[in-house]
């Protein structure tokens, strides 16, 4: 079995059997919007009962609701050299399965983006599992490594592509300095991070010869101890800042380190 065949069995197996049970309603689904306030009659639904609209009126009110049209699930896939870095594409590759899995268990749309080269490929959106297995095998083609990614520029680009209302799930390690604001004031946005634990955790090395995954150029370093600690005070200030423009902006965010956490993790974050 070829890794892209086992990334897609593995997820669909995860999601199918987790929707199964009885977390179903933590996931995306379905729902209802509200359409307007009718007097009860006799056949309606009690728990369709509006007891405070009731109250007020001195009579007895239902809910009519009116269900929501097809959801719209949009996946950016960040692809750039950082995710060459331990583990990280193929948690990339299994969430964005997973994502897609859900969407067409659900009878969503589900659709996708990946920018190579500062060029953004799309994927169009359909309930077929062919879109979610499609799009993997695209991305599993890629090579990360040697890639760079202008966040910014690949989120300003998408926006010129979407025009119905959507919910844009972004996966990335989200390393870099990123405005979701207009994003997130013209959609439904949820930020899956995609990280290494050595990346945020690196062991101390007296000589080595590290690689920058966004050039593929070599160069020599110590990895003092200082030098360690400077590093993750950068990030830690870089990750309070991330999390204060998604609280601010009402977007939802996980962070995964391992394909084992992915189904768990994603709970959290489509309910």
């Amino acid at each position: 079995m070829n890794p892209l065949s086992h990334i897609l069995i593995r997820a669909k197996k995860d999601i199918y059997r987790y929707l199964s049970g009885s977390n179903l309603s933590r996931f995306l689904g379905h729902g209802y919007d509200f359409a307007e306030l009718v007097e009860y009659r006799i056949g309606d639904d009690i728990r369709d009962i509006s007891w405070i609209s009731s109250a007020k009126r001195g009579e007895i009110y239902v809910k009519k609701m009116h269900e929501e049209k097809d959801l719209s699930i949009v996946c950016l896939a960040m692809i750039e050299g950082r995710m060459a870095v331990g583990n990280k594409y193929e948690t990339l590759l299994q969430t964005v399965a997973s994502i897609g899995y859900i969407a067409h268990y659900q009878h969503n749309l589900f659709g996708g983006y990946y920018s190579i080269d500062g060029v953004l490929q799309r994927v169009a959106p359909s309930k077929s599992h062919q879109t979610v297995e499609y799009f993997l095998e695209q991305l599993y083609s890629q090579n990360p490594l040697g890639q760079s990614l202008h966040y910014q520029e690949t989120i300003e680009h998408l926006m010129e592509h979407l025009h119905p209302k959507s919910l844009i799930v972004l996966v990335g390690d989200f390393l870099d300095d990123v405005d979701l604001s207009l994003l997130a004031y013209k959609h439904e946005v949820i930020a899956i991070i995609v990280r290494s634990i050595d990346e945020e955790m690196p062991s101390y090395q007296s000589d080595v010869a590290l690689i920058d995954p966004t050039t593929n150029q070599a160069s020599s370093k110590i990895l003092t101890p200082n030098a360690i600690k400077h590093y993750q005070k950068k990030l830690q200030q870089h990750d309070a800042k991330l999390t204060q423009h998604f609280n601010r902006h009402a977007i939802r965010f996980i962070k995964i380190y391992h394909p084992d956490e992915i189904v768990e993790r994603l709970g959290k974050v489509l309910a």
